[in-house]
């Protein structure tokens, strides 16, 4: 018997975009941002976006002087790595996903984007497109069909394979169980596509499933909670959703659907108990560190940088870097459970065949990252002398202290510089008579009292890692012959090279307080708001208090007041 799937097919289409395109509009800017559009990088590498809000040029965190009180939920889309990894988990990772639209990244994360950019008429159709492609793959394996569906449906389709289909697998792909009208309609839906074909019916409820709003989007609404008037605490699923996408960077496993579904997640105590069992599974954590740490410090825009071959012969120097500074971040977050202050100061880096004669360290053949340590006297130490984040922030032809200073300023120690006023003329990069420095270049430009009032943030401490070109090699003296001076000055404290800037802002709060804020942002996929103050000051001393640990201020985060409670403004 021949069935039409055309018209099924259109229909759906239909209701996923009206869905799509509703909850598309249910969120703004955060804190009034800007709501779209990914960082602008001005350089080889990258630089800040912008240091959000608050903090000045001197950044860190404001004393709090009001109570805590909740902000309106983000609702994100899923990420393209949160996409990923939530069809990997459902269906094994032999099913592919095509491309989607790229991610954004205002405020230095994606998940920011995420709730607040739109989606384009391709994007949707991308979507659609990746639903019914994937559903295609996952029914055309008769093994995978069977386990995904669990249930072997009778011709014609009978309701009780197809019901405890959409129960278990909307549960799954949705977060959260599926609603009686939300059952009938799907129903309806593998009614309309044909009895006579079961299979064909349940890969076109998947499809839906997979296209609905539910599935693309985090709906984390809250409900009423009446111990906090006006406030809203996120149900169970909803916190499981909210703990493993942060901790996990996809769906809820197992347990925390258990947990859900016995009321333990509204607890602060029951939250906590899960928190502590995700971060002590090892892998999903680092990958969770990792990503926060790789657009926090930009890392992926060393994939655009183009090295000397002299440097880089195979073309995967960039890609070296970035591992080297993850694998120095997880070292100390989670293998040492360190004080991650001792990321600006460390000795201890991981090298390959790629880096090691980068750090004039004896020849490493193997393409493989292994631990070695720098000397103790030598010109490195800590994340701001590795080949990375020296990279980052420069021209394409020459170093340069202004970004690099501003990237100091605005990414590790939350200050905001505001952007240059219009017709400043830029740093002649030929020079008429004899050759001069970069230091001497921007003192002139300096010399113009308009471009002194940003510049006075910025340069002082860029000045400061001159001692490192743009490509992360030492030098003591520029191409022309001229002894590089790489004195700087961190708000009127003076220091010598990036190695001495490192352990400054090893010991300065505002850098703490600056990954705090950070965090808050990356697990809450939005800026942070005035009446948050109080729980990012709370978040920071809890930090101090617990030596600076990465997987303690985790467990503070998603057990505070600011993870767990929200208020009605989703329009």
């Amino acid at each position: 018997m021949f069935v039409s799937l055309r018209p099924a097919r259109t229909a759906l289409y239909a209701l996923f975009c009206s869905g799509l395109a509703a909850l598309a509009g249910c969120t703004g800017s955060p804190t009034g941002a800007p709501g779209s559009g990914a960082q602008q990088p001005a350089t080889t590498g990258g630089t800040s976006s912008g240091g959000g809000s608050g903090g000045g040029a001197s950044g860190g965190l404001a004393t709090a002087t009001a109570p805590f009180s909740p902000s309106a939920p983000a609702l994100p889309r899923l990420t393209t790595a949160q996409y990923h990894n939530v069809i990997r988990d459902l269906f094994g990772p032999a099913i592919q996903v095509p491309d989607l639209e790229p991610d954004q990244r205002p405020y230095s994360f994606s998940i920011i984007g995420a709730s607040t950019a739109t989606v384009s008429e391709h994007g949707v159709e991308q979507y659609s497109q990746a639903a019914f492609g994937i559903a295609k793959a996952v029914f055309a394996d008769m093994a995978l069909r069977q386990t995904v569906v669990g249930c072997a449906p009778a011709t014609p389709l009978d309701d009780t394979c197809l019901v405890q289909f959409i129960n278990q697998f909307g549960l799954r792909a949705w977060r959260r169980p599926v609603t009686a009208d939300e059952l009938t309609r799907y129903q309806a839906l593998a009614g309309a596509i044909g009895r006579a074909a079961p299979w064909v019916a349940l890969q076109y409820v998947m499809a839906a499933i997979l296209q609905s709003p539910s599935f693309l989007y985090r709906v984390e609404l809250g409900e009423v909670d009446a111990s906090k008037p006006g406030w809203l605490h996120y149900n169970g699923y909803e916190m499981a959703s909210r703990l493993s996408f942060l901790l996990r960077n996809s769906f809820p496993d197992t347990e925390l659907f258990a947990a859900a579904s016995r009321g333990e997640l509204v607890s602060k105590e029951g939250v906590i108990a899960q928190a502590t069992r995700l971060l002590n599974d090892t892998g999903p954590t680092e990958t969770m560190i990792s990503s926060l740490y790789s657009e926090y410090l930009d890392l992926p825009l060393l994939d655009t940088v183009k090295f000397p071959d002299v440097m880089d012969p195979n073309h995967t120097l960039g890609a070296s870097m970035q591992s080297e500074v993850l694998e120095i971040v997880n070292r100390i977050a989670l293998r040492e459970s360190g004080d991650m202050r001792t990321l600006f100061n460390t000795r201890n880096v991981a090298v390959n065949s790629d880096l090691a004669g980068l750090y004039g360290l004896m020849p490493n053949t193997s393409t493989a990252l292994t631990s070695a340590e720098l000397s103790a006297d030598g010109p490195r130490a800590g994340i701001l002398t590795t080949g990375a984040l020296l990279t980052l922030n420069n021209r394409p032809n020459r170093t340069s202290p202004t970004i690099r200073g501003l990237f100091i300023r605005q990414r590790l120690l939350c200050g905001t510089v505001p952007p240059p006023p219009p017709g400043i003329p830029p740093i002649m990069e030929t020079d008429a008579g004899p050759p001069k420095t970069i230091r001497e270049k921007l003192e002139q430009h300096r010399s113009n009292p308009t471009c002194a009032a940003c510049h006075q943030f910025m340069d002082p401490i860029g000045l400061g890692m001159e001692d490192f070109d743009q490509y992360g090699r030492f030098r003591s003296t520029y191409e022309t012959g001229q002894v590089v001076d790489s004195g700087g000055d961190v708000d009127g404290t003076p220091f010598s090279g990036a190695k001495q800037l490192g352990q400054l802002l090893s010991q300065d709060p505002r850098v703490t307080a600056c990954l705090v804020k950070a965090l808050y942002r990356y697990g809450s996929a939005r800026l942070e708001a005035e009446g948050e103050a109080k729980t990012l000051e709370d978040l920071d001393t809890a930090f101090g208090t617990k030596g600076y640990q990465m997987r303690p201020l985790l467990t503070e985060l998603v057990s505070s007041d600011g993870f767990r409670f929200t208020v009605e403004g989703a329009k």
